[in-house]
């Protein structure tokens, strides 16, 4: 690995993606299978506001007791079956992700025994080691979780603006007002994010090569007695290295509580408009509920996808290393 490459560029990383996705086409009817499970999965989410709207203004204002407790038990049936579909989800994709892992790891397996033995004088066997183990197990929430569920957020998320706009079209406006500040900050974090990611890939390297060099070399450096002078060279690695990763943690510590503070002041735009509509009647008590917890619920889906990213960022990163070792000839 290059250890002069700060970041992989963004159409490498497409390539990357689409080749690692390539180890999925054998279980694509397993797939497509899991898909349907996350789109009926994902309606689910967003309707239970639109049920509260209407046993507030069918039931609960016209005192209809026997009305609003079918509607209760529904709005339970509904949250089990959520729940069933979220474990027949997670349950299907493990097995197959694994399987994936399976073949992946296999093939990287078979393909080290093929190279040539000068590859092998020039490759420390730690090296090959990660490659098999920590590297293949890096795409493991890629397969498991990953392309799904960015699916099924994504999906979350139209039906949720699907059923503002069905409900009042002047509130929906209003309630998506924030998102050219979210996106304008999400565009912000995901390039911090990549470059400081793209730091931490060249230490990684950095660290691996020097760790190669340092236990095959192991005799010679007691011979002369450099224990302590190497001990300090990987100390600076391991140093930079914490500090990268400390500043990721800070980007990702800094958007969600943005994140949070748009979502309350979504809140607070809808509750300042509904005083005007209030006002004309064009609003009802159900209606501003169901809002509130659109608002809310509006964000939680995009700091999902934000956190995903920070998945694909690592299966990028370990897939280009797997793939050096399966190109060479």
């Amino acid at each position: 690995m290059k250890e002069n490459d700060s970041a992989i560029p963004a159409s490498k990383q497409q390539k990357l993606l689409w080749r690692l996705l390539g180890f999925a086409a054998p279980y694509k009817q397993q797939l497509l299978f899991a898909l349907a499970i996350a789109v009926l999965s994902s309606v689910l989410i967003p309707l239970r506001p639109r049920l509260i709207k209407y046993g507030i203004d069918n039931y609960i204002v016209k005192n209809d007791f026997s009305g609003l407790l079918y509607l209760s038990a529904g709005i339970v049936v509904l949250i089990v079956l959520h729940g069933v579909m979220q474990y027949m989800l997670s349950i299907y994709m493990q097995r197959v992700g694994q399987r994936i892992l399976f073949d992946i790891r296999q093939r990287v397996f078979n393909h080290i025994y093929t190279l040539p033995t000068r590859y092998f004088d020039t490759t420390p066997v730690g090296r090959l080691v990660t490659r098999v183990t920590n590297d293949v197990e890096a795409l493991n929430e890629l397969f498991t979780s990953g392309v799904v569920m960015i699916i099924s957020d994504a999906l979350v998320l139209v039906w949720i603006v699907v059923f503002m706009i069905t409900i009042n079209w002047k509130l929906a406006l209003v309630t998506v007002m924030v998102v050219p500040v979210l996106l304008y900050a999400a565009v912000l974090f995901r390039a911090k994010v990549r470059t400081v990611y793209g730091k931490i890939r060249v230490e990684i390297a950095r660290m691996n090569s020097f760790l190669g060099e340092y236990v095959n070399g192991m005799q010679t450096v007691q011979l002369f007695n450099r224990q302590q002078a190497q001990s300090r060279r990987f100390d600076a690695i391991n140093q930079k290295h914490t500090e990268l990763q400390i500043q990721s943690i800070t980007y990702y510590a800094v958007f969600f509580p943005v994140v949070e503070l748009l979502s309350s002041v979504a809140i607070c735009l809808v509750l300042f408009y509904s005083v005007g509509l209030s006002g004309q009647h064009e609003i009802s008590a159900g209606t501003l509920i169901a809002f509130v917890i659109y608002a809310e619920m509006f964000f939680r889906p995009i700091r999902d996808l934000t956190e995903k990213y920070n998945t694909l960022q690592s299966a990028v990163t370990a897939s280009e290393r797997i793939f050096e070792v399966l190109d060479e000839a």
